[in-house]
C-alpha cells in the first residue's frame, strides 16, 4: 500500500469527532479498548477520560462481571481455579480469568510450582513469586500486583521484617474503579501478647510500608493465615480464627485498613453462627457484597449471610437465608463439602462430592442440583461457566486426608474470589 494512502486512512481514523469516537468505542469490550489506547494519542486521551467511562459503563451496564473460585495455592499445587464465569459483553474473554495468570509476564519462563496465587480484589490480583530456595523449606519471594488479564504488574518491594500471609486490598471511587491498592502481611515473629496482631501495610499511595498493631478480644493464631486466605469486602478485611476445641465455633476477625476512623485499631471479632462439629463441613464465602457462612451437616445444608451494618459482636450478627434437608431433595450429601456461593447470585451454591469426585451446583430457591462429572466450559445467554472438576480433585480431597498442617478438624474452606470489575484503569503505582 502507498505511503499517502496509509497516512491519509490515518488522518481519517484520528479525526473522528469525539463524541463520535465515544459512541462507537464505548460498545466495544474493555479488552479491545484497552489495545486501541495505542493508535493514537487522540484515542488515548478520549478512552481515559472521565466521560468515556461513563458512557461505557452506562452501555454496560446489564452485562455480566467474569469471576473466577481461585483454590489457595500450596508448593506442590499449581495455581488453579475451581468455578468460574467469563465471556461477558463487557470484557469478551475468551477463556477464564484464571488462566491468564500464567505466564507472568515479569517471568515468563518461570515454572508454575514456582508462583503464587494469594488473593485478589477488584482485578487486581497479588502474586508471590519464588525466585531463590534458600534451603531448610525457605524462599526468596518476589511480590507483584497486577491485572492479568491486561498483563500490568508492578513488583512490591519487601516488607521492613519477615511476614507471612500476604493479602491484597483495594479502594474503588464512585464509579467502582479502583484508586488504589494495599498489601497486607502479618509480621512472622508474633507478639508476646496473644491478643495482638502485628501487620506491616503497603500503600500504592504512598509506596511505603507502615506497621500496625491490631488489638483483638482473644488470642489470634498466626498460622492460618498461610492456607486459608481472608475475604475482602468493600476494603473490609475478614480473617479467619480457629479455636482450640472443634466443638467452638470459631471466629472472623474483621478490620477496614481503609477507615481511618477505625477505632484504636482494635479488630472486631464475629463468632461464627454455630458451635464447631467434627462432622460438619464449612465455608466462608462471599456472595453479592456479603460474607456469607455455609455449614453441611447431617444432611441439612444452612446458609448465612452476616449483616454488617453494625459492629455487634456475637452470633446474633448472622441470618439465616437457607435451611435445605438435602436427604429429603434424594441427594447424597454423606461426604459432600460446600465450596462457595455464586459471587453474584447468592440463591446458587456450589459443593464437591467425595464420592463422586466432582463438582456440583444447586439452586437453592428451585432446588434443582446437578452434578459435574467432567472438567467442561457450559454456556449459558450471558456467557460461559467452568466447572474445573480435574484441579478441583487435587485440592479438595486434600481436606478428607488425616488432620495436619492442611487439613485440622476444624473442616472449613476458603476460596479467593477473583472478580473483573465493569471497569479497570491501570494498576494504581505509587508517585514517583
Amino acid at each position: 500500500m502507498p505511503m499517502e494512502t496509509r497516512s491519509r486512512r490515518r488522518r481519517a481514523i484520528t479525526t473522528f469527532p469525539d463524541a463520535i469516537l465515544v459512541e462507537i468505542l464505548a460498545r466495544l469490550p474493555l479488552r479491545i479498548i484497552t489495545r486501541f489506547k495505542s493508535v493514537c494519542k487522540t484515542w488515548k486521551s478520549v478512552t481515559e477520560s472521565a466521560y468515556f467511562r461513563r458512557v461505557f459503563l452506562s452501555l454496560h451496564k446489564s452485562s455480566s462481571s467474569s469471576w473466577s473460585l481461585m483454590f489457595p495455592n500450596y508448593h506442590d499445587r499449581p495455581i488453579a481455579e475451581a468455578i468460574g464465569f467469563y465471556g461477558s459483553k463487557t470484557w469478551a474473554l475468551p477463556k477464564s480469568l484464571g488462566s491468564y495468570i500464567l505466564p507472568l509476564k515479569p517471568y515468563p519462563n518461570l515454572p508454575s510450582l514456582d508462583c503464587f496465587y494469594r488473593g485478589s480484589s477488584n482485578g487486581l490480583v497479588l502474586i508471590e513469586v519464588s525466585i531463590k530456595y534458600t534451603g531448610y523449606h525457605a524462599h526468596d519471594f518476589k511480590t507483584f500486583v497486577g491485572n492479568p488479564v491486561l498483563q500490568q504488574w508492578f513488583e512490591i518491594t519487601p516488607p521492613p521484617k519477615r511476614c507471612i500471609g500476604p493479602s491484597l486490598i483495594t479502594s474503588v471511587d464512585e464509579d467502582g474503579v479502583v484508586s488504589s491498592f494495599k498489601v497486607v502481611m502479618t509480621d512472622s515473629r508474633g507478639d508476646s501478647d496473644k491478643d495482638i496482631w502485628n501487620v506491616y501495610v503497603y500503600s500504592s499511595e504512598t509506596g511505603l510500608w507502615s506497621f500496625k498493631r491490631l488489638i483483638c478480644t482473644r488470642p489470634v493464631r498466626h498460622l492460618v493465615l498461610t492456607y486459608y486466605p481472608p475475604q475482602n469486602v468493600i476494603g473490609k478485611y475478614y480473617l479467619w480464627e480457629r479455636d482450640s476445641s472443634p466443638t467452638d465455633p470459631g471466629i472472623l476477625l474483621a478490620y477496614d485498613f481503609y477507615d481511618p476512623e477505625e477505632a484504636e485499631d482494635r479488630c472486631r471479632v464475629i463468632p461464627l453462627p454455630v458451635p464447631g462439629n467434627r462432622r460438619g463441613k464449612r465455608c466462608v464465602t462471599t456472595s453479592e457484597g456479603d460474607v456469607i457462612f455455609i455449614q453441611l451437616l447431617s444432611g441439612r445444608l444452612k446458609v448465612w449471610k452476616l449483616n454488617d451494618n453494625n459492629n455487634s459482636e456475637s452470633s446474633e450478627c448472622w441470618q439465616l437465608l437457607w435451611e435445605i434437608n438435602m436427604v429429603s431433595l434424594g441427594f447424597d450429601v454423606v461426604d459432600c463439602f460446600p465450596m462457595g456461593m455464586n459471587l453474584f447470585d447468592i440463591d446458587v451454591v456450589y459443593l464437591w462430592s467425595h464420592q463422586h469426585c466432582c463438582l456440583v451446583s444447586g439452586n437453592l430457591k428451585t432446588q434443582n442440583f446437578i452434578v459435574h462429572w467432567k472438567s467442561k466450559d457450559r454456556s449459558s445467554k450471558k456467557g460461559c461457566y467452568l466447572y474445573n472438576t480435574r484441579d478441583s480433585k487435587r485440592y479438595m480431597e486434600r481436606l478428607y486426608e488425616p488432620p495436619s498442617i492442611f487439613n485440622d478438624s476444624s473442616r472449613i474452606l476458603m476460596l479467593s474470589q477473583f472478580v473483573l470489575p465493569q471497569w479497570m484503569d491501570s494498576v494504581p503505582r505509587p508517585p514517583n
